[in-house]
Protein backbone atom coordinates (compact mmCIF):
# COMPACT_ATOMS: atom_id res chain seq x y z
CA UNK A 1 0.00 0.00 0.00
CA UNK A 2 1.14 3.62 -0.71
CA UNK A 3 2.16 5.70 2.40
CA UNK A 4 -0.85 8.23 3.45
CA UNK A 5 -0.37 11.68 3.12
CA UNK A 6 -1.28 13.03 6.90
CA UNK A 7 -1.06 16.51 5.61
CA UNK A 8 -4.28 15.88 2.98
CA UNK A 9 -5.97 15.40 6.46
CA UNK A 10 -4.83 18.58 8.14
CA UNK A 11 -5.90 20.28 5.00
CA UNK A 12 -8.86 18.86 4.03
CA UNK A 13 -11.01 16.90 6.93
CA UNK A 14 -12.47 20.20 8.29
CA UNK A 15 -13.98 21.42 4.78
CA UNK A 16 -14.31 17.96 3.09
CA UNK A 17 -16.06 15.81 5.23
CA UNK A 18 -18.98 18.03 5.47
CA UNK A 19 -19.14 19.58 2.22
CA UNK A 20 -17.60 18.81 -1.30
CA UNK A 21 -15.71 20.41 -4.08
CA UNK A 22 -16.42 19.29 -7.80
CA UNK A 23 -14.08 18.01 -10.11
CA UNK A 24 -16.37 16.80 -12.87
CA UNK A 25 -18.83 17.97 -15.58
CA UNK A 26 -20.88 15.77 -14.89
CA UNK A 27 -21.68 17.60 -11.59
CA UNK A 28 -22.28 20.81 -13.37
CA UNK A 29 -24.60 19.13 -15.98
CA UNK A 30 -28.65 20.81 -16.09
CA UNK A 31 -30.52 17.26 -16.14
CA UNK A 32 -33.87 15.83 -14.93
CA UNK A 33 -31.70 13.03 -13.34
CA UNK A 34 -31.87 12.74 -9.93
CA UNK A 35 -28.92 13.49 -7.71
CA UNK A 36 -28.32 9.67 -7.11
CA UNK A 37 -27.25 9.32 -10.88
CA UNK A 38 -25.02 12.21 -10.72
CA UNK A 39 -23.48 10.63 -7.84
CA UNK A 40 -22.56 7.74 -9.26
CA UNK A 41 -21.27 9.03 -12.89
CA UNK A 42 -19.47 11.75 -10.61
CA UNK A 43 -16.79 10.10 -8.57
CA UNK A 44 -13.77 9.29 -10.67
CA UNK A 45 -12.36 5.48 -10.75
CA UNK A 46 -10.63 4.60 -7.48
CA UNK A 47 -8.73 0.87 -7.31
CA UNK A 48 -7.07 -0.82 -3.90
CA UNK A 49 -4.00 0.81 -4.89
CA UNK A 50 -5.05 4.16 -3.78
CA UNK A 51 -4.23 5.57 -0.24
CA UNK A 52 -6.90 6.06 2.12
CA UNK A 53 -6.79 9.48 2.48
CA UNK A 54 -6.82 9.72 -1.58
CA UNK A 55 -10.26 7.73 -1.06
CA UNK A 56 -12.31 9.90 1.06
CA UNK A 57 -10.79 12.86 -0.57
CA UNK A 58 -12.27 11.78 -4.31
CA UNK A 59 -15.32 10.23 -2.96
CA UNK A 60 -15.52 13.80 -1.02
CA UNK A 61 -15.00 16.22 -3.72
CA UNK A 62 -18.07 16.03 -5.24
CA UNK A 63 -20.96 17.64 -3.83
CA UNK A 64 -23.90 15.55 -2.97
CA UNK A 65 -25.96 18.25 -2.69
CA UNK A 66 -29.67 17.94 -4.25
CA UNK A 67 -29.42 19.59 -7.72
CA UNK A 68 -29.74 23.66 -7.35
CA UNK A 69 -29.42 26.28 -10.42
CA UNK A 70 -26.11 26.19 -11.86
CA UNK A 71 -25.29 29.78 -10.76
CA UNK A 72 -25.64 28.79 -6.94
CA UNK A 73 -23.80 25.53 -7.46
CA UNK A 74 -20.42 27.53 -9.10
CA UNK A 75 -20.52 30.35 -6.34
CA UNK A 76 -20.56 27.29 -3.87
CA UNK A 77 -18.12 25.72 -5.56
CA UNK A 78 -16.17 28.32 -6.14
CA UNK A 79 -16.36 29.57 -2.30
CA UNK A 80 -14.90 26.08 -1.16
CA UNK A 81 -12.30 26.36 -3.45
CA UNK A 82 -11.16 29.51 -1.83
CA UNK A 83 -11.23 28.24 1.17
CA UNK A 84 -8.86 25.54 -0.20
CA UNK A 85 -5.91 27.79 -1.70
CA UNK A 86 -6.09 29.39 2.03
CA UNK A 87 -5.35 26.06 3.95
CA UNK A 88 -2.43 25.36 0.82
CA UNK A 89 -0.77 28.43 1.18
CA UNK A 90 -1.00 27.76 5.35
CA UNK A 91 0.15 24.40 4.82
CA UNK A 92 3.15 25.29 2.23
CA UNK A 93 4.17 28.24 4.27
CA UNK A 94 4.45 25.77 7.45
CA UNK A 95 6.13 23.41 5.58
CA UNK A 96 8.26 26.19 4.52
CA UNK A 97 9.20 27.25 8.14
CA UNK A 98 10.49 23.78 8.80
CA UNK A 99 12.88 24.48 6.44
CA UNK A 100 11.52 22.28 3.29
CA UNK A 101 12.11 23.38 -0.29
CA UNK A 102 8.85 23.92 -1.15
CA UNK A 103 9.09 25.91 -4.67
CA UNK A 104 7.39 23.48 -6.78
CA UNK A 105 4.34 22.91 -4.32
CA UNK A 106 4.09 27.23 -4.06
CA UNK A 107 4.16 27.17 -8.11
CA UNK A 108 1.37 24.75 -8.00
CA UNK A 109 -0.88 25.99 -5.70
CA UNK A 110 -0.68 29.30 -7.32
CA UNK A 111 -1.91 27.80 -10.68
CA UNK A 112 -4.75 26.59 -8.97
CA UNK A 113 -5.50 29.95 -7.10
CA UNK A 114 -5.45 31.36 -10.60
CA UNK A 115 -7.89 28.67 -11.78
CA UNK A 116 -10.20 29.61 -9.38
CA UNK A 117 -9.96 33.41 -9.45
CA UNK A 118 -10.71 32.81 -13.45
CA UNK A 119 -13.82 31.01 -12.31
CA UNK A 120 -14.70 33.73 -9.68
CA UNK A 121 -14.36 36.48 -12.70
CA UNK A 122 -16.45 34.31 -15.21
CA UNK A 123 -19.33 34.01 -12.43
CA UNK A 124 -18.76 37.82 -11.53
CA UNK A 125 -19.39 38.83 -15.15
CA UNK A 126 -22.35 36.53 -15.28
CA UNK A 127 -24.39 38.02 -13.15
CA UNK A 128 -23.73 41.59 -14.24
CA UNK A 129 -24.56 41.25 -17.67
CA UNK A 130 -27.95 41.58 -18.75
CA UNK A 131 -27.84 39.64 -21.99
CA UNK A 132 -28.99 35.77 -21.37
CA UNK A 133 -26.46 34.70 -24.35
CA UNK A 134 -23.43 36.22 -22.70
CA UNK A 135 -24.57 35.15 -18.90
CA UNK A 136 -24.83 31.37 -20.36
CA UNK A 137 -21.37 31.93 -21.85
CA UNK A 138 -19.69 32.99 -18.91
CA UNK A 139 -21.07 30.85 -17.00
CA UNK A 140 -19.49 27.95 -19.05
CA UNK A 141 -16.26 29.88 -18.71
CA UNK A 142 -17.04 29.61 -14.99
CA UNK A 143 -17.13 25.97 -14.54
CA UNK A 144 -14.42 25.25 -17.34
CA UNK A 145 -11.92 26.94 -15.04
CA UNK A 146 -13.41 24.82 -11.37
CA UNK A 147 -13.36 21.78 -13.06
CA UNK A 148 -9.59 22.51 -13.96
CA UNK A 149 -8.64 24.07 -10.73
CA UNK A 150 -10.28 21.10 -8.93
CA UNK A 151 -8.16 18.73 -11.74
CA UNK A 152 -4.75 20.20 -10.34
CA UNK A 153 -5.77 19.13 -6.56
CA UNK A 154 -4.43 15.62 -6.68
CA UNK A 155 -1.26 16.52 -7.77
CA UNK A 156 -0.71 19.18 -5.74
CA UNK A 157 -1.76 16.53 -2.30
CA UNK A 158 1.23 14.30 -4.42
CA UNK A 159 3.48 16.98 -4.11
CA UNK A 160 2.59 17.45 -0.37
CA UNK A 161 2.87 13.62 0.97
CA UNK A 162 6.33 14.14 0.00
CA UNK A 163 7.55 15.88 3.05
CA UNK A 164 4.82 14.15 5.22
CA UNK A 165 5.84 10.62 7.16
CA UNK A 166 3.84 7.70 6.89
CA UNK A 167 0.95 6.31 8.97
CA UNK A 168 0.65 3.38 11.44
CA UNK A 169 1.10 0.16 10.12
CA UNK A 170 -0.96 -2.74 11.24
CA UNK A 171 0.47 -5.85 10.59
CA UNK A 172 -1.31 -9.21 12.08
CA UNK A 173 -1.59 -7.16 15.32
CA UNK A 174 -3.95 -4.73 17.79
CA UNK A 175 -4.35 -1.13 17.19
CA UNK A 176 -5.86 0.80 20.23
CA UNK A 177 -6.97 4.73 20.18
CA UNK A 178 -8.58 6.90 21.78
CA UNK A 179 -9.07 10.40 21.12
CA UNK A 180 -10.30 13.62 19.72
CA UNK A 181 -9.94 14.33 15.89
CA UNK A 182 -10.00 12.50 12.91
CA UNK A 183 -9.06 8.48 12.45
CA UNK A 184 -8.82 7.19 8.75
CA UNK A 185 -8.22 3.39 8.93
CA UNK A 186 -8.16 1.08 5.42
CA UNK A 187 -6.83 -2.65 4.56
CA UNK A 188 -8.31 -6.21 5.71
CA UNK A 189 -9.17 -5.13 9.10
CA UNK A 190 -11.63 -6.01 12.16
CA UNK A 191 -12.97 -2.27 13.79
CA UNK A 192 -14.90 -1.77 16.09
CA UNK A 193 -15.38 1.81 17.75
CA UNK A 194 -17.20 4.02 20.27
CA UNK A 195 -18.03 7.75 19.10
CA UNK A 196 -20.03 10.35 20.60
CA UNK A 197 -21.74 12.94 18.30
CA UNK A 198 -19.21 11.97 15.73
CA UNK A 199 -19.47 10.98 11.61
CA UNK A 200 -18.10 8.20 9.61
CA UNK A 201 -17.72 7.53 6.08
CA UNK A 202 -16.52 4.24 4.24
CA UNK A 203 -16.24 2.85 1.13
CA UNK A 204 -15.99 -0.38 0.32
CA UNK A 205 -14.04 -2.13 -2.23
CA UNK A 206 -14.84 -5.58 -2.50
CA UNK A 207 -17.92 -5.64 -1.62
CA UNK A 208 -18.05 -7.76 1.63
CA UNK A 209 -17.89 -5.13 4.19
CA UNK A 210 -20.58 -5.18 6.95
CA UNK A 211 -21.05 -3.00 9.38
CA UNK A 212 -22.87 -3.53 12.57
CA UNK A 213 -24.14 -1.00 15.13
CA UNK A 214 -26.56 -0.49 18.00
CA UNK A 215 -25.62 3.23 17.70
CA UNK A 216 -27.68 6.22 17.10
CA UNK A 217 -27.34 8.04 13.86
CA UNK A 218 -28.36 9.26 10.59
CA UNK A 219 -27.77 8.66 6.73
CA UNK A 220 -26.38 10.67 4.72
CA UNK A 221 -26.57 8.44 1.45
CA UNK A 222 -28.81 5.70 2.55
CA UNK A 223 -27.23 2.22 1.74
CA UNK A 224 -28.90 -0.92 0.81
CA UNK A 225 -30.16 -2.68 4.18
CA UNK A 226 -30.36 -6.43 4.97
CA UNK A 227 -33.80 -7.03 6.44
CA UNK A 228 -32.40 -5.05 9.81
CA UNK A 229 -32.03 -1.22 11.30
CA UNK A 230 -28.75 -3.19 13.12
CA UNK A 231 -26.96 -4.81 10.06
CA UNK A 232 -26.40 -2.92 6.83
CA UNK A 233 -23.89 -3.85 4.01
CA UNK A 234 -22.82 -0.55 2.47
CA UNK A 235 -21.77 -0.42 -1.05
CA UNK A 236 -19.52 2.62 -2.59
CA UNK A 237 -19.23 5.24 0.15
CA UNK A 238 -21.87 5.97 2.39
CA UNK A 239 -22.15 8.40 5.28
CA UNK A 240 -23.49 8.45 9.01
CA UNK A 241 -24.03 11.48 11.24
CA UNK A 242 -24.65 12.67 14.31
CA UNK A 243 -23.65 8.96 15.88
CA UNK A 244 -23.33 8.52 19.08
CA UNK A 245 -22.45 4.92 20.28
CA UNK A 246 -21.02 1.74 19.26
CA UNK A 247 -19.82 0.45 15.65
CA UNK A 248 -18.05 -2.24 14.63
CA UNK A 249 -17.31 -3.38 10.71
CA UNK A 250 -15.71 -6.05 8.84
CA UNK A 251 -14.39 -6.39 5.56
CA UNK A 252 -11.56 -7.15 3.12
CA UNK A 253 -11.17 -4.34 1.72
CA UNK A 254 -12.38 -1.05 3.13
CA UNK A 255 -11.50 2.37 4.08
CA UNK A 256 -12.88 4.50 6.50
CA UNK A 257 -13.08 7.90 8.05
CA UNK A 258 -14.18 8.89 11.69
CA UNK A 259 -14.67 12.29 12.75
CA UNK A 260 -15.42 12.87 16.59
CA UNK A 261 -14.31 14.67 19.57
CA UNK A 262 -14.26 11.30 21.21
CA UNK A 263 -12.84 7.86 19.55
CA UNK A 264 -12.40 5.23 20.99
CA UNK A 265 -11.18 2.84 18.59
CA UNK A 266 -9.67 -0.77 17.88
CA UNK A 267 -9.02 -2.60 15.08
CA UNK A 268 -6.70 -5.88 14.30
CA UNK A 269 -5.90 -7.62 10.91
CA UNK A 270 -3.87 -6.05 7.82
CA UNK A 271 -3.67 -2.33 6.59
CA UNK A 272 -2.75 0.91 7.89
CA UNK A 273 -4.46 3.99 9.87
CA UNK A 274 -4.02 7.87 10.04
CA UNK A 275 -4.55 9.84 14.00
CA UNK A 276 -4.74 13.36 13.47
CA UNK A 277 -5.66 15.59 16.63
CA UNK A 278 -5.45 15.15 20.17
CA UNK A 279 -5.25 11.06 21.56
CA UNK A 280 -2.74 8.40 22.00
CA UNK A 281 -2.15 4.99 20.57
CA UNK A 282 -0.20 2.16 20.79
CA UNK A 283 -0.26 -1.80 19.06
CA UNK A 284 0.40 -4.76 20.51
CA UNK A 285 3.85 -5.10 20.75
CA UNK A 286 3.95 -1.39 22.25
CA UNK A 287 2.61 -2.74 25.50
CA UNK A 288 5.38 -5.03 26.58
CA UNK A 289 7.26 -1.92 26.03
CA UNK A 290 5.37 0.14 28.12
CA UNK A 291 5.38 2.85 24.58
CA UNK A 292 2.31 5.09 24.07
CA UNK A 293 2.46 7.21 21.49
CA UNK A 294 0.43 10.32 20.52
CA UNK A 295 -1.58 11.38 17.51
CA UNK A 296 -0.32 13.45 14.77
CA UNK A 297 -1.18 17.21 15.85
CA UNK A 298 -2.94 19.06 13.03
CA UNK A 299 -0.47 21.50 11.29
CA UNK A 300 -2.73 24.30 11.87
CA UNK A 301 -2.53 24.31 15.70
CA UNK A 302 1.04 23.81 16.11
CA UNK A 303 3.01 26.13 18.55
Amino acid sequence: MKKMPLIVLIILMLMVVISGLADSDDVFSHSDEGPDVHRDRSIPPLGMASSPSEVFMVTHMVSFSSMVDEETFLEDNIEKSESMVQRLDTASNELENEGKNVSDLKSMIIDYSDLVSESRSYLEMAQTTSSESEKEAYLDKSRESIIKANSQLKPILDEIKEYMTGPVEITNTTLSAEGSGVAILSGDIDLSFFLSDGKFSVVDFSGDLVIDTDADYKQEYAPDKDGSHDLIMPHAMISYIDVTGNVSMSGSSYTVAIMADRIDLEANGNGEAELVGNGTYHLDNDISKGKENVWMIPIFERD
